[in-house]
């Protein structure tokens, strides 16, 4: 595989958040020895996302190569697929349509992927940017891509980062697909707020033995329309947000748990339904106590939505414990896989809190 840097863009009618995306790109400081390219995944829009990215791609007046693929199958896990299988070199990153990177974030990432082969999945540090002034209940919950991921640089505990500018290593994902990985989540479908595909991808890059890293060197603004800040889609992206919690429960009682048997699966599992009960009766307390202030009572109330939202989503229990015997078959077909790559692979699969900064979007 050769080194160097895919930046890639899945986008469903991107048109209007794409130009300065790419204006950003663009302006990228990139040494003359680092090969790199920009790929573009048109996932099924239906307006004039493709002419958009030619005029501005002409405008910039770059010499990087500019390839756009389409993906007739709506859903943001098959776009990162033909992607990653259109890369041509062996550091994928995702920029979503709506991410404006540092001006050092391609150098940045190709340093640390050359300097450490046992990272899978490489997290940088997103800040919102919002068109207008936000309200408390926006700008309070981790409901997007943006914050420290870890309490510092370094591989991280509990075994993901957010898709976001993130940097996968092809050779990495190319060993999962030789396993006959098969994602159970789709993620984002088109204007359904479906979520957890990059959660998803960390973990089996992490049951692959390699490491999932946080960088805070590496920076992005996360810019927020204000078609995404209203209060129907806000709740809209929590409730359909939490249903990936069916799929994605299961990886983190398997790999950060480390639970292999059934019995062991439901305690965890009780055990994760009950923090999540907790934090709605704190929630709901919290909500009561500020009733007659609208910011602080709209953000509580969310915060009760969420947490209702995800027990909801654990209580198929039987479609859970599913998904977690296919993670099991999975890592066993995994194991039958030679690995690629000569130097040993860090296993890390601490036990791990479930954070709420951020919930896979």
């Amino acid at each position: 595989m050769e080194i160097g840097v895919s930046v890639v863009i899945c986008t469903f009618n991107g048109a209007r958040l794409l130009p300065k995306t790419l204006r950003h790109l663009a302006q990228q400081q990139v040494r003359e020895d680092i090969k790199w390219e920009v790929l573009i995944v048109d996932n099924a829009s239906t307006d004039n996302s493709q002419r958009v990215i030619y005029d501005v791609w002409a405008d910039s007046q770059t010499t990087v190569p500019l390839i756009i693929l389409y993906q007739p199958q709506p859903g943001l896990t098959h776009a990162r697929h033909m992607a990653m299988e259109n890369a041509t070199y062996d550091f994928v990153l995702f920029c979503d349509d709506d991410n404006w990177l540092a001006p050092d974030y391609v150098s940045t990432a190709y340093g640390l992927m050359t300097q450490n082969p046992s990272i899978g999945a490489l997290g940088g540090r997103g800040e919102l940017v919002f068109e207008n002034k936000v309200p408390l209940w926006v700008r309070g919950h981790g409901l997007f891509a943006n914050g420290p991921q870890a309490k510092e640089s370094g591989s991280v505990p509990n075994n993901v980062v957010y898709g976001a500018g993130c940097v996968i290593r092809k050779t990495a994902y190319e060993k999962i697909v030789k396993a006959q990985f098969q994602p159970l989540l789709a993620d984002r479908l088109g204007t359904h707020l479906s979520a957890g595909g990059d959660y998803e991808l960390c973990y089996n890059l992490a049951l692959a033995g390699y490491s999932i890293w946080y960088e805070e060197k590496l920076r992005f603004k996360h810019f927020m329309p204000n078609s995404r800040l209203s209060w129907e889609y806000t709740v809209r992206l929590i409730k359909q947000g939490a249903k990936s919690f069916e799929s994605i429960v299961p990886y983190r009682i398997f790999l950060n748990k480390g639970a292999r048997g059934q019995l062991t699966f439901y305690l965890c599992l009780v055990l994760i339904m009950a923090s999540y009960a907790l934090k709605w009766t704190r929630a709901f307390l919290s909500y009561l106590g500020c009733y007659w202030h609208k910011e602080e009572r709209d953000f509580y109330f969310l915060k009760t939505i969420s947490a209702r939202a995800k027990i909801s989503a654990l209580f198929p229990h039987r479609a859970l414990y599913a998904n977690f015997q296919r993670i099991h078959v999975f890592d066993q077909h995994l194991r039958k896989v030679p690995s690629k790559q000569e130097e040993p692979m860090a296993q890390d699969a601490m036990a791990a809190d479930f954070p709420e900064m951020y919930m896979p979007v």
